[in-house]
């Protein structure tokens, strides 16, 4: 496999609209690298670079230690698959899978040993007759796969594979491409606008909007140490809540207030007394208790397994919460919510960066 480096990559669009905007990041060689963000953000365009399909405007691409800005996508050694599968519909699921190796003239007793490898490693050996309108989406998604799987190239793309599925299907195939980046150890860039998708498959996730990046990191750092309001509200689901308001210290304590809301905040929080800021609270974050710290007025119940997510109105604020099943609120009727203030997000007011 290969690793990859963009180095302040550019693309600009006619009447200088950005597809991507000093895009800078690195993957390692078996890394599974996934790019996303809200569509219109710069990650398809930036996968397109990648794979040679858009011209670079400013900046380098290098793989492996080669850049190949001007190295044509037959000359890149790397395998996309899209949204839309691209099968040939004229062909067999072996024609199409063996297509490409075709194409660069491998001798027939390769090609069919590397269709029938990946073909049983996918499960989709008793298909190779039939033709893509005879699929399921699933099945096509497989193919595609396979298809990129036997050019055995350096760098493989992928861009919103799921995207056609089914909700159930599309976690049975994150648990496949999970499954077969191990054993194939592969170096993957993986486009999604899936947060789930991008939390559970990413090794590392770089996370896009209006064509540039906001941050880099693991899951993990993501989630519990977010840069701005938007990846705190992009990442995690539900989204985290917003509340602007100003952080002040009464009777030796320090609060946060924003209106009739006022919430007690850890010590940590004292050095941001006086100042403006927008409180991150994650759903996940609430419980329900006698004295809590909150009132909503429940506008819609979500209920999933064993817990519910209330969604309501607290004067102009909407506050979305996990609550436990046997707390049993009722759609517009006032629930009481206690904030657990030790996991608190605090964001700058003017930039929405994070303060800590």
């Amino acid at each position: 496999m290969a690793k990859l480096c963009l180095n302040n990559v550019t693309k600009i669009f006619d009447k200088n609209i950005y597809g991507a905007k000093d895009i800078s990041f690195d993957v390692a060689d078996k890394e599974f690298t996934v790019l996303v963000g809200p569509s219109g953000c710069g990650k398809t365009t930036t996968l397109r670079l990648i794979a040679g399909l858009e011209e670079v405007t400013s900046g380098e691409i290098y793989i492996e230690d080669r850049c190949v800005n001007d190295i044509s996508p037959k000359d890149r050694d790397v395998a996309m698959v899209f949204q839309n599968y691209a099968l040939y519909p004229h062909m067999t699921v072996y024609d199409n899978m063996a297509f490409g190796l075709r194409m660069r003239k491998y001798p027939k007793k390769e090609v069919e040993q590397r269709v029938m490898e990946a073909a049983d490693i996918l499960g989709i050996t008793e298909l190779l007759r039939r033709k893509p309108k005879q699929l399921s989406g699933g099945q096509r998604q497989r193919v595609a796969v396979g298809r990129a799987i036997v050019r055995q190239p350096k760098l493989f793309l992928f861009d919103e594979p799921l995207s056609n599925l089914d909700a159930k299907l599309r976690v049975q195939m994150r648990a496949e491409l999970s499954r077969l980046h191990k054993r194939f150890e592969a170096t993957i860039i993986y486009v999604t606008h899936d947060q789930i998708e991008a939390m559970t498959l990413g090794e590392k996730i770089v996370v896009l909007k209006d064509a540039e990046i906001n941050q880099i990191a693991d899951p993990i750092t993501l989630y519990k140490r977010p840069k701005n309001t938007f990846v705190a509200g992009f990442i995690g689901s539900p989204p985290m809540n917003f509340m602007r308001g100003s952080i002040k210290k009464e009777n030796m304590k320090v609060v946060f207030q924003n209106g009739d809301i006022v919430l007690p905040l850890p010590e940590r929080c004292e050095k941001f007394v006086n100042q403006e800021v927008i409180l991150g609270i994650r759903p996940t974050d609430f419980s329900i208790d006698r004295g809590s710290d909150i009132k909503i007025l429940v506008d819609v119940i979500e209920p999933v397994g064993n817990e519910l997510y209330v969604h309501g109105r607290c004067g102009e604020l909407m506050v979305s919460a996990r609550v436990p099943e046997e707390s049993r609120p009722k759609v517009g009727a006032p629930c009481t919510l206690r904030v657990d203030t030790e996991k608190l997000y605090v964001f700058d007011a003017d930039t929405e960066e994070a303060l800590q």
